[in-house]
């Protein structure tokens, strides 16, 4: 019924000059109702832009997606997370061809300093739903090798366990490793601003087929801390490339020697430390980039500030 009534909405507006049509897209069922209504905003001549923030239909071609890039039109504007995940959308949907990329990097601001490393320790840490697919799994793995070998080390997990086998995992690593895991749980506002300020290094594992753009990479190096990952999705974009680990190598291999290098030179560890920063301020400046030339689209362009050729910055709500 609702996707019923904005049709007639549209309709209703087809005699409106300068008319836009924005709408995120979804990528299971409901992409039928994204195709009905950007067909219909074409058919009414609407100005149209698709925001994509799922990778699910490009791991995964589908007819569904080929159907909307279709009915859309080929002057529709596709938006995308990043410049990898543009052009592979636009290989696998050739109707798709205006497009543009706006990271979640806008969501980000990094702290006015990178942080320092502190003595102590080397703490790991890893933010999200915690379960095999984001490398809850492997993350034990790595701590056990990194024991093995005589590093000082603590694991720092936060954020809720998807199942039962992973809060049962969680909870065997926390007896199992005699007070080197700590877990805080689900962390926010504050909670969350404090485990980025208590751990040197996120690592994120994740095989999670579907990955996007996981705005934890962004928060981790906007705090200042580097980041080792899987290359999945925009990670390859978004983050530095010591840090990222090609899908076929081993992870914990791959790793292992710069977390040895950290855990004994906190000089290194602070390089990659302004290193992640330099990115995300990076980042973030280049998404407000492409934000800007987004709202252009979809609500038009702000006008002149009187008396300068400077335009006024768009507010974040």
């Amino acid at each position: 019924m609702r996707v019923l009534l904005a049709g007639l909405r549209l309709a209703a507006g087809a005699t409106i000059p300068g008319r836009r049509f924005y709408m995120p897209v979804d990528s299971g069922l409901g992409i039928f109702y994204t195709a009905a209504l950007a067909g219909t905003a074409r058919l009414f001549g609407y100005e149209r832009t698709l925001h994509h923030h799922s990778f699910a239909t490009i791991s995964k071609p589908t007819w569904r997606m080929s159907l909307l890039t279709r009915l859309a039109g080929t002057d529709c504007m596709h938006v995308l997370l990043c410049p990898a995940m543009q052009a592979r959308f636009q290989a696998l949907y050739p109707a798709a061809k205006t497009a543009m990329s706006v990271s979640n990097a806008i969501f980000t601001p990094p702290v006015p300093r990178p942080r320092h490393g502190k003595s102590g320790p080397l703490r790991i840490g890893h933010l999200s739903n915690l379960c095999a697919d984001k490398g809850l799994d492997t993350l034990f793995t790595l701590l056990r090798a990194l024991r093995s070998e005589g590093v000082d080390v603590k694991l720092v997990l936060a954020g809720p366990g998807l199942g039962r086998m992973d809060n049962a995992l969680v909870a065997a690593g926390l007896v199992a490793f005699d007070g080197d895991v700590e877990y805080r749980g689900p962390v926010d506002d504050d909670a969350k601003a404090a485990f980025y300020r208590d751990i040197d290094v996120f690592v994120f594992p994740t095989r999670y087929r579907n990955e996007a753009q996981p705005l934890v990479l962004f928060e981790a190096m906007a705090a200042g801390v580097p980041v080792l990952a899987y290359d999945r999705g925009c990670i390859g974009s978004d983050i530095p490339r010591p840090g990222l680990v090609p899908q076929d190598r081993d992870f914990i291999q791959a790793v292992l020697p710069a977390l040895r290098l950290w855990a004994k030179d906190r000089d290194a560890l602070a390089l990659a430390s302004e290193q992640a920063h330099a990115r995300a301020r990076a980042a973030h400046e280049s998404g407000h980039s492409g934000l800007d030339a987004l709202l252009d689209r979809i609500a038009g362009p702000l006008p002149e500030a009187a008396g300068t050729a400077v335009r006024p910055k768009r507010a974040m709500g």
